[in-house]
């Protein structure tokens, strides 16, 4: 990549790259080519619908942790999970989105506000730095029926508003995966989302946009 796309941060997914010695470095030093904003992500194999291409260890990823720049970039950690690789991580370099994932149905939103409750917590304990939200909560969904659907997009609109609520307020991103997401992700806002995700070339998820087909349409 030469140029930057017109997008506010760059998600670099590690489990779609190889973790041979080295390319820890070689991922630095394109961020910083790119003046980019970074989201960090090590998705597990359930929760993604790509092949994994390289195991990730604390120790190989940590040239690329320790060298991004404090106050700049966010990781995701997903809620259940342990985030192995991230165990060490000193949390108030960075921004932290607090993410779920869910291919075999949508969490209700009792489930959504378990899920919320220790995010609201950290919150509190959390420095205010210039980074848009200091957490985000992240719920990405494929629900099996239409009703599911419909009791989903509710529950996001709902659990975007008890963010917004708090003293520091708790980004949110409500993703409907499959094809009948596809406008949510254009126009996250109808749901109470702050930002979402998109793709560079072909989709990476069921249901995902390319960046320009977005920007295309939220110009209209």
């Amino acid at each position: 990549m030469e140029k930057k796309p017109e997008a506010d941060f760059l998600e670099i997914r590690l489990d779609q790259f190889s973790s041979k010695e080295g390319n820890a470095n070689k991922i630095l030093k394109q961020i910083e080519k790119l003046n980019a904003a970074c989201v960090l992500t090590y998705r597990q194999p359930e929760d993604s619908s790509l092949q994994s291409v390289g195991i990730w260890t604390q120790e190989n990823v940590l040239p690329l942790i320790n060298g991004l720049e404090s106050e700049k970039h966010y990781i995701d950690l997903e809620l259940d999970k342990d985030n192995s690789i991230f165990t060490n991580l000193d949390e108030s370099r960075f921004g932290i989105i607090r993410s779920i994932h869910n291919f075999s149905g949508a969490p209700s939103r009792e489930e959504l506000l378990f899920y919320l409750n220790p995010v609201m917590e950290e919150v509190l304990a959390t420095r205010k730095t210039e980074l848009p939200f200091e957490r985000i909560f992240k719920v990405a969904a494929l629900p099996k029926s239409q009703a599911e659907i419909k009791s989903f997009l509710e529950s996001c609109s709902y659990i975007a508003s008890q963010c917004a609520k708090q003293n520091m307020p708790i980004g949110f991103c409500g993703i409907l995966m499959g094809e009948e997401g596809q406008e949510y992700r254009i126009f996250p806002e109808r749901i109470g989302s702050q930002f979402t995700y998109c793709c560079l070339g072909k989709p990476k998820a069921p249901g995902q946009v390319d960046l320009k087909t977005l920007l295309e349409k939220r110009s209209k």
